[in-house]
């Protein structure tokens, strides 16, 4: 930069507080100039051309930019920050693949709400409080309206998630009460009578002048711009989240014992306006305040940007199950210098442009998973003759028998042809695959020593979101049957859902990046597939020396082909248990630690991505191989 020009950036994402964040910044600041661009194609075109001239993009919610966006922010090295909002954070762990992937971008990552904080921690992600919604406070507070009135925001299609059957509920138990919503959409019969739906309105500051509260009951928030609107005109707001000047209502009875208080107080003409919550606003949340805050955070992240890539490394892209390709890349910066991964995570039009983009400048692509993730991408490679490295994972062998197009693509001779272990090297080999052994690194930091097992026996399980009933969740609800009321306890991993019949003690812990923590309060793992890979969760749970029931036959586990089978080791596990004499598998341990260290499985599959000089592609032959 050179004279008095103003540092320039892009904001892509949420459109009402995009172009809000754009037009505060632009009233306040000197040194910097915000455009907001829209979402459409056009829009975000336009904003992949201004890369170049670009200092910084921000993306008003997580978990990044357009994949298209992020990867010319890299190669012009322009910092991207990152705003989360509220409902960015709650809908990021459905995609805990895409998650992984930025996670190693290298993004300033900020957060909106204090404890939106904590909760990007537990996915990994480490965030700053930056608040960066703005409310000027009412320079004179209009009194409170002489009818106690209550004014919610409930928008279609959204109505569940912000709290609408809770909303009712307060409302019946207040029937003499009038409740408007806010928000865009029609009127729902099913709403008690006592409620009112305005639709959009234009004029938020008369409506909360001529209401006493703000009711709003999300499942999850951010630093709401309507709460912060409310306190700043002196209103009362009853809000899921403690925060100062509102009534923090920690469940539906708490909420409406709340509202029937500030009712009864308006009717002895106790209740004044909320005058702590305007101070707060006022001394906090100034339109030059947040400005001069978040102008600050812009020159910290230019100040701060990451080194541009060396462009002395070769470059490999990875596709296919996103999870497993963040693993690989995040393994291989440390371990593999000379290469620099890129991962794809695919989604708009730009986004495969990109990709393709970025598969003809590398020198190799590694698809995980999936052989051909996106025919535009395969038939760019065909037509580059691009070395491509096939990573066989377990279920995505099946394709050989459906997808005629695939079992062409192994019959190129610029393809190698990667599986996980010595069983699907077999498999592979009846499809007339020859494929070397190479293993996925496990994801877990393996522990120095291994922690003894629970004083409870506790068995983990996964079940994941999509294929769950292929991933063993019918067999897992017969054992809850069969073990309720025994003293076991079941943990289920994997974001999935289960029944859980009376008398079983079953943990649902959700999606989890880090299952170090779940690991030491686990006795063993249960893993029950229709078909299954080198599963990396055995390994993890073996290198923490648990005990292992899985439908594979594997070193240093039970063996279960059929529910019976599971239904047995279980049993002979809690018994052991229950006398006694169930340890740690210190050997298993020791067992993982030396056969799937990190570095050494990067290392291997780090050298199928190099050019070939001793005939050693693995084209598609009727002869079987073992790496």
């Amino acid at each position: 930069m050179t004279g008095s020009r103003k540092k320039y950036g892009v904001i892509v994402g949420f459109p009402y507080y995009g172009r809000y964040l754009a037009d505060l910044i632009n009233e306040r600041s000197e040194t910097w100039r915000l455009e907001y661009r829209g979402e459409s194609y056009a829009a975000r075109l336009r904003s992949l051309l201004e890369m170049k001239r670009c200092d910084a993009v921000i993306s008003f919610g997580g978990p990044a930019p357009d994949q298209a966006i992020a990867d010319a922010a890299r190669h012009y090295n322009v910092p991207v920050i990152v705003i989360w909002a509220g409902s960015d954070v709650s809908a990021a762990g459905k995609d805990p693949g895409t998650l992984e992937i930025v996670k190693d971008e290298g993004h300033v990552n900020i957060a909106d709400g204090e404890w939106l904080v904590d909760e990007l921690r537990e996915f990994g992600i480490e965030a700053s409080y930056d608040p960066v919604t703005a409310i000027e406070a009412a320079a004179k507070i209009a009194p409170l309206p002489r009818e106690f009135r209550v004014v919610t925001y409930l928008p279609e299609p959204r109505r569940a998630f912000y709290g609408e059957k809770s909303v009712y509920a307060v409302a019946r138990a207040c029937p003499d009460v009038s409740f408007s919503v806010v928000g865009a959409g029609h009127a729902n019969p099913a709403a008690p009578p006592n409620v009112r739906f305005l639709g959009y309105v234009d004029n938020m500051a008369h409506v909360l002048d001529t209401s006493t509260v703000l009711l709003r009951l999300p499942e999850h928030d951010g630093k709401s711009m309507l709460v912060l609107e409310a306190l700043a005109r002196g209103r009362h707001v009853i809000w899921t989240y403690d925060f100062p000047g509102v009534h923090h209502a920690t469940s539906l009875t708490a909420a409406i014992q709340m509202m029937q208080a500030l009712r009864d107080d308006h009717r002895r003409g106790t209740l004044g306006v909320n005058r702590a919550g305007h101070q707060f606003v006022q001394e906090h949340f100034s339109r030059g305040t947040i400005a001069a805050n978040f102008e600050a955070v812009l020159d910290r992240a230019v100040h701060e940007k990451l080194p541009r890539i060396s462009t002395s490394r070769q470059t490999v892209v990875i596709s296919g199950f996103t999870l497993f390709g963040a693993m690989v890349a995040r393994a291989a910066r440390w371990a593999t210098p000379n290469w620099e991964p890129r991962v794809f995570r695919g989604g708009s039009r730009l986004a495969r442009l990109s990709s393709a983009v970025q598969l003809m400048r590398a020198d190799a692509w590694y698809c995980i998973g999936s052989p051909i993730p996106d025919r535009w991408l395969h038939l760019v490679a065909q037509l580059t003759g691009k070395r491509r490295v096939i990573h066989w994972v377990g279920s995505d062998i099946e394709l050989l028998k459906s997808q005629p197009a695939i079992r062409r693509l192994c019959a190129k001779d610029t393809v190698r042809h990667l599986a996980e272990a010595d069983w699907m090297v077999d498999e592979l080999a009846a499809y007339g695959v020859r494929a070397s052994v190479a293993p996925l690194p496990p994801q877990v930091r393996i522990p120095d020593y291994i922690p003894p097992l629970p004083d409870r026996f506790t068995l983990l399980l996964y079940v994941p979101r999509s294929r769950a009933d292929f991933y063993g969740r019918r067999e897992y609800e017969r054992l809850f049957r069969r073990f309720s009321g025994r003293p076991i306890k079941f943990i289920v991993v994997g974001g999935g859902s289960v029944f859980v019949p009376p008398g079983a003690d079953v943990e649902i812990a959700g999606w989890k990046s880090d299952l170090c923590d779940v690991y030491e309060r686990t006795s063993a793992l249960l893993r029950f597939t229709r078909h299954d890979g080198l599963s990396l969760m055995a390994l993890e749970a073996l290198a923490y020396g648990r005990h292992l029931i899985w439908s594979r036959n594997f070193p240093f586990g039970a063996c279960a082909r059929t529910y019976d089978d599971c239904e047995h080791a279980v049993e002979d596990l809690l018994e052991r248990h229950e006398r006694g004499e169930l340890r740690p598998q210190f050997q298993a341990a020791e067992y993982v630690r030396d056969t799937y260290d990190v570095r050494r499985c990067v290392e291997r599959i780090a050298t199928f991505w190099q050019p070939s000089s001793s005939g050693d592609m693995h084209p598609f032959s009727p002869v079987g191989a073992r790496g």
